[in-house]
């Protein structure tokens, strides 16, 4: 066969294989679509041209190596955590060999199939090399360079990022994509900061607590909100009507102790941080390595208590990166929009979560369920009907607004269905991971304002079970995530004193509090940190 024939079938048939393998791979073992059909062919033709083009056995080595831990790491990892491989998880694994491989080998049956067929397809992928001519000329060496350039760029871009690639896992990225990214930052970032403490903020760490009761209660619903500032609500003197169901439940219940609302300092700045760090109850930074952990995440905690596991979120699966933080590998049920109209960029209404929380038989069993809202995320109002977008000048303010009405009639739905059970076996808590900043000019997030960083917090907790817990929180100014975290985790039954109201953190630009966090002593206001 002439050799630029060859060569011309080789760079087609190869990448379109990998590509069908990624398909096949998916459906075989239950994991959702690929998307990105044609990068993940780019992507893998590279491969395959610095494989079939470089110089130096070294680099075909490396090539197929990486290629193979591509592969077979993901592959596995996903049996075992449900997600693709991150820049933690592979200093853990070295780290905590011991405790990884304990975890893999009570799993074989389910690891052994996923790691043949991945190492089947890093057989393939080594094949190429069979096709190779043997080649003289200097001038390849070029490709070898070029190889090693890309990585050390990668290294070093890592090391300066503050992106969220490497870090979280993106289940619709192919696992050589995802490892790129992800190798990336474990070469570049994670291994020099750890190794050479780098980082001027000390790791947070806390071992899984002990278990000293049985839970408190069988049905522990936390209704996650999304971007709803407490600076809305007219309970907290906004001028608007904007949660009239929670405001009136408020009032009528000032003089008891099982309904509670209250300003709180969210986690964090932005959904990809203040969202991991409160479901792992981190106080301060630097929660990573606790986070990715998961020794204090809400469901791993659950699941050791013998609750089972909700997930339902109204958000885009794609925007979903962060459910490697959030402790995906602990929840038994999860829903996204994606399982209702197969588009994975899409989100739905809130709404559309209540009918999949009825269908839960609170009555058997213990039960751990987080509804996750899109509620007041950008753009604003995207999911309402025109008969649920209350304010109808249709500004940006309006919309906002309009989102937190149905979010208030969201909870009133839930407390409803719960409270016409007759049984006080159940703790309602609701909750934004952070604010935004909205006037009738502009609107933005991520910025210190303080409408950013204030919240609400609703929670109901039936009086002769949780004694004087809400008296004491009704004694705070504010609260903060933290509070509610340990609150969540002392009532499972661990021993995890619930923290105190007087001081706190907000994250900010990063999960690690090396781009700086804000510093909460009540009554003053917060301050910026900036470790460096």
């Amino acid at each position: 066969m002439n050799i630029y024939l060859r060569n011309i079938l080789i760079f087609i048939l190869y990448p379109l294989f990998f590509v069908l393998s990624e398909i096949g791979y998916r459906y075989l073992f239950g994991i959702r679509p690929l998307e990105q059909y044609i990068k993940t062919f780019w992507i893998n033709l590279a491969f395959i041209v610095f494989l079939y083009f470089s110089k130096c056995r070294f680099t075909r080595f490396c090539l197929v190596f990486f290629f193979g831990l591509s592969q077979i790491v993901n592959s596995v990892h996903y049996e075992v955590y449900q997600n693709w491989i991150n820049a933690t998880n592979y200093y853990l694994f070295f780290e905590e060999f011991q405790e990884v491989f304990h975890n893999g080998v009570s799993m074989l049956d389910k690891v052994i199939p996923p790691f043949l067929y991945s190492l089947l397809e890093t057989f393939v992928f080594a094949s190429i090399l069979f096709f190779i001519p043997h080649r003289k000329s200097k001038k390849y060496l070029s490709i070898d360079l070029l190889f090693y350039l890309i990585f050390i760029y990668m290294f070093i871009r890592s090391f300066y990022s503050t992106q969220e690639f490497g870090i979280t896992s993106n289940l619709s990225y192919s696992r050589i994509k995802s490892n790129f990214y992800t190798f990336s930052v474990f070469i570049g970032k994670v291994i020099p900061y750890n190794l050479l403490h780098l980082s001027k903020v000390e790791n947070y760490s806390h071992p899984i607590p002990d278990i000293v009761s049985e839970p408190k209660v069988k049905n522990i619903i936390l209704i996650m909100g999304e971007s709803l500032s407490a600076t809305h609500v007219n309970y907290f003197g906004y001028k608007r009507e904007t949660m009239p169901f929670l405001t009136q439940l408020a009032k009528n219940n000032k003089d008891n102790d099982e309904v509670l609302l209250k300003e709180a300092y969210s986690a964090g700045l932005m959904t990809a941080i203040s969202v991991p760090a409160f479901f792992s109850a981190i106080p301060y930074p630097n929660g990573l390595t606790q986070i990715i952990k998961g020794d204090t995440n809400f469901f791993h905690l659950a699941k050791l208590q013998g609750f089972e596991t909700y997930f339902y979120t109204a958000q885009p699966e794609k925007q979903m990166m962060i459910m490697s933080l959030m402790g995906k590998s602990w929840m038994d049920h999860q829903f996204t929009p994606t399982d209702l109209h197969h588009n994975s960029s899409l989100g739905m209404n809130d709404h559309y979560l209540f009918p999949l929380f009825e269908k839960i038989n609170l009555d058997q069993g213990k039960h751990f369920i987080v509804l996750h809202q899109r509620g007041s995320h950008g753009v604003y109002g995207e999911y309402l009907s025109e008969d649920e977008k209350v304010f109808k000048e249709n500004t940006p303010l309006d919309n906002y607004d309009s989102t937190i009405y149905n979010t208030d009639q969201l909870i009133k739905k839930v407390y409803d269905y719960l409270k016409a059970r007759n049984k006080e076996d159940y703790l309602l808590i609701y909750t934004s991971d952070h604010g935004q900043h909205v006037t009738s000019n502009f609107y933005n997030q991520g910025t210190m304002d303080e409408s950013q960083y204030l919240v609400p917090v609703f929670i109901y907790a039936p009086e002769h079970i949780f004694n004087n817990t809400i008296q004491k929180f009704k004694q705070c100014n504010r609260l903060f995530h933290q509070q509610i975290a340990t609150f969540i985790i002392n009532t499972m039954g661990f021993n995890m004193p619930i923290s105190d109201c007087k001081n706190g953190i907000i994250n900010s630009g990063f999960i690690t509090g090396d781009m700086g966090y804000l510093k909460v002593s009540y009554p003053a206001p917060p301050v910026f940190i900036n470790p460096n």
